[in-house]
């Protein structure tokens, strides 16, 4: 009797947890996409952008789905084809979430970021650099908090040459503004001048 009391408040910790997480896995690319509409996007520190945060949603909905799996199998019996059942559940949503995070790490590849302050602390901007197969980028942000950073401008870089890793770059702050100047990766400069806090 208490073995069959401890499934039950099992299973119900379990579904809560699952309910929780599958609340906010379904929410997330909803907020994400509202992100990227309003021309900002999601990074908190230097390397946890949207697509990472998705990786980690998704591990946990896998956990906790096969979780829910087996304790449904529990409950259930042990019969040939629970076990297959089982699996084959078990299987398509390892599956499914591992395919979205491969998906997720595809998008996020070859990107770094980087974080400068201004001399009075009143303003960070990020640098994003991204190297593709024709080119490279390197895009300018405002960060607006901790979770949010906003658009501002980019250039572009030979293909594969990072200029803020290379220290190939210089930043000029003023009073509501900076400019960037970056090597291009074939022996010029490119420049970025943008305006902050709304400018």
């Amino acid at each position: 009797m208490r073995n069959q009391e401890f499934f039950v408040v099992e299973m119900i910790g379990v579904k809560r947890f699952f309910y929780a997480d599958l609340a906010v896995w379904l929410a997330f690319p909803c907020v994400v996409f509202a992100i990227w509409c309003a021309d900002c996007d999601l990074l908190i520190g230097d390397s946890w952008t949207a697509f990472r945060v998705q990786c980690v949603l998704n591990a946990i909905a896998a956990v906790l789905g096969i979780a829910m799996l087996t304790l449904r199998y529990r409950e259930t019996g042990r019969t040939f084809w629970n076990r297959a059942a089982l699996g084959l559940s078990a299987a398509g949503i390892a599956l499914l979430l591992l395919s979205w995070n491969f998906l997720c790490l595809l998008l996020d590849e070859g990107q770094e970021y980087h974080s400068f302050s201004s001399p009075d602390g009143s303003h960070t901007v990020v640098v994003m650099e991204r190297v593709s197969l024709i080119a490279g980028e390197v895009t300018l942000y405002e960060r607006i908090n901790p979770f949010l950073i906003q658009f501002k401008g980019s250039m572009t870089t030979d293909d594969g040459y990072r200029p803020v890793c290379a220290g190939d770059f210089s930043l000029f702050w003023e009073e509501d503004s900076v400019r960037l100047i970056a090597g291009d990766g074939m022996g010029g400069e490119a420049t970025v001048s943008v305006g902050l806090g709304g400018e």
